[in-house]
């Protein structure tokens, strides 16, 4: 348990001081697309045996996301858990992603009333979570392997936090023209 608290607590003194690096380090934001369109050629033949050229588009993933903040001064972001789409939270205060057990239970994570067993300090109080991994978390073109969450209980939290968790398994982020820049 202490191994855990000290994890946190230097988790979180590390997320402060970058948010405190990128907000003196401010430049502005370059044009640029996030996703190409990748287009090929292919050859087939119809039932009348007459060649024809289909053209296939795929999308292809920049890695990069540019989030504006809302009108609270947030940066919120649709994002997928395991392909269960919900909106999350920005959150680099956050050591991990904090999900509820309705959204976990829709995102395909199965609990168990004994995993229930970390004691977790909420701006709703303390209350117990348990640990679970993420298959796949995708925000936009970035797709993310194997994340750490925390679920708790539904009356604990309503919305969706996106941790250091997360954060950390990006190449980079930064704060760029009031948006958060992320790259995979």
């Amino acid at each position: 348990m202490l191994r855990l608290l000290l994890a946190a607590g230097i988790i979180s003194i590390s997320a402060l001081g970058a948010v405190e690096y990128l907000k003196r380090n401010k430049a502005d934001l370059s044009a640029g697309q996030t996703t190409r369109q990748a287009t090929e050629q292919k050859q087939v033949t119809k039932a009348d045996n007459k060649p024809q050229t289909v053209k296939k588009t795929a999308l292809r993933l920049s890695g990069v996301e540019h989030i504006a903040r809302d009108q609270t001064g947030h940066y919120r972001s649709n994002i997928k858990l395991n392909n269960f789409n919900v909106q999350g939270l920005i959150d680099t205060g956050a050591s991990t992603i904090a999900i509820n057990e309705t959204t976990a239970r829709r995102a395909g994570i199965r609990l168990k009333p004994s995993d229930y067993i970390y004691e977790v300090s909420t701006a709703n109080g303390s209350t117990k979570a348990a640990r679970a991994v993420i298959r796949q978390v995708t925000l936009g073109s970035i797709r993310i392997a194997d994340v750490e969450a925390l679920v708790m209980k539904d009356s604990s939290l309503n919305t969706v936090l996106i941790g250091m968790s997360f954060m950390n398994k990006l190449r980079g982020f930064e704060y760029k023209s009031g948006r958060l820049v992320l790259r995979r």
